[in-house]
């Protein structure tokens, strides 16, 4: 085996130190240019995240051969929708399933849970004006929803009001500061500065 010269060696660790930083360099540039996002279901307000025994997550297509969910909006039943919506929404296909969130919300005007649903849906769709319409709206309609004030807050922080959010948030954690919407209203209201 040959040797190497003190030469040859301060080469190859300097080889070796400009190959590591052109790594870091490269991997660097790809994160910063295409962020990591966070899963939508891990987000704050996630609708699914509280009430685990009314929806399914994440097993939309096992449920679809046990129960046929309607492939059209054309379908009356606002259960079978909000199923097909949560089963799409849990995909992040977001954009297909608005119209289904929309579908229900015709059918039962007063369902919370789809308000909020609908709110997320646009907001991760990429509309968040229009997230933040259906969502006062809804607050409005129930103000002791506490859900529908915790979504709020959230898309309005997303929005870049934090003023906004943080008066929000304050009312969703209020409605129950000890349940976990509650907790998770403290929890961004700490990320705003607000104890």
């Amino acid at each position: 085996m040959p040797r190497l010269t003190p030469l040859q060696w301060l080469i190859a660790l300097i080889f070796l130190a400009f190959y590591g930083f052109a790594v870091f360099a490269v991997t660097r540039d790809y994160y910063v240019r295409h962020p990591i996002r966070p899963p939508a279901p891990a987000a704050p307000a996630a609708p699914h995240g509280l009430s685990g025994s009314q929806r399914s997550f994440g097993i939309g297509s096992a449920l679809d051969a046990v129960n046929p969910i309607p492939s059209s909006i054309e379908e009356s039943d606002p259960r079978l929708l909000e199923k097909k919506a949560d089963s799409l929404f849990a995909e992040r296909r977001y954009l297909e399933a608005i119209p289904l969130y929309r579908r229900v919300l015709e059918l039962a005007p007063g369902d919370m849970g789809a308000s909020n649903d609908l709110g997320l849906a646009l907001h991760y769709g990429g509309d968040t004006t229009g997230a933040l319409e259906v969502l006062r709206r809804a607050s409005a309609a129930a103000p002791t929803f506490q859900r529908i004030w915790l979504t709020l807050g959230f898309v309005t922080l997303q929005s870049g009001d934090s003023a906004g959010a943080r008066e929000i948030l304050v009312r969703a954690r209020d409605l129950g500061p000890d349940d976990p919407i509650g907790q998770e209203a403290s929890r961004l209201l700490g990320t705003i500065g607000e104890p």
